[in-house]
């Protein structure tokens, strides 16, 4: 049943089940017969938080780089995260930032969020809100701090849509902390907002139909 799948796929799936050292000896070797971005990018992936083996930063990096060559969105990511702190490869902030954009117009959330903490107060507005609306939780939790001390309403209610879509104890603890310094009326409008934004984002990611 399963003779016709690749290396490559039997290493993604062992990835996917956590059997970290089966997925990289897969993936390497599957590397060896074809180079392919997302198999770089689940290897840099093992070597980067050493997984299945010993961390290689400097290996991880060049996977990184190999898949973002390619246009791989999360492994520009991950290589601009390298490239902008300099490990595994030297610091190069404006290439990370290259990288990061590249990503974001792809629609990858982490890169929005590399983006925001790179960028003054409104254009890390902007970015936070892009990957909030595209529903990255770790985003949401970002965007309330933004907010909390200019809109402690709009704060909130973020902090509700984040728990609503991910369930994030970060997220729960933070609004029953803020909420205990806000009015009935404002927690209402708060839960309102937070619906509202959990059905956008629903929408959005199923699509009109």
């Amino acid at each position: 049943m399963f003779a016709g799948r690749s290396k490559l796929d039997r290493g993604l799936d062992a990835f996917e089940r956590r059997a970290w050292k089966r997925a990289r000896r897969l993936l390497q070797e599957a590397l060896q017969e074809e180079e392919r971005p997302v198999g770089h990018y689940h290897l840099g992936l093992l070597y980067w938080r050493g997984l299945g083996g010993e961390a290689d930063k400097r290996a991880a990096a060049d996977c990184f780089a190999r898949a973002a060559n390619d246009g791989h969105p999360a492994a520009e990511t991950a290589y601009g995260i390298a490239l902008r702190s300099g490990v595994g490869v030297a610091q190069n902030v404006e290439l990370a930032r290259q990288n990061f954009r590249s990503a974001a117009g792809a629609g990858d959330g982490e890169a929005m969020v590399q983006l925001a903490a790179m960028s003054e107060p409104d254009d890390a507005r902007h970015w936070l809100t892009r990957a909030s609306e595209n529903g990255y939780a770790p985003a949401m939790l970002q965007l309330s701090d933004y907010w909390i001390n200019r809109d402690p309403v709009e704060a909130l209610g973020w902090l509700y849509a984040s728990v609503a879509l991910a369930g994030e104890d970060a997220a729960r603890t933070r609004a029953a902390a803020l909420a205990k310094e806000m009015s009935a009326r404002e927690i209402e409008d708060a839960q309102k907002l937070g619906r509202a934004y959990v059905k956008e984002i629903q929408q959005r990611a199923h699509g009109p139909g």
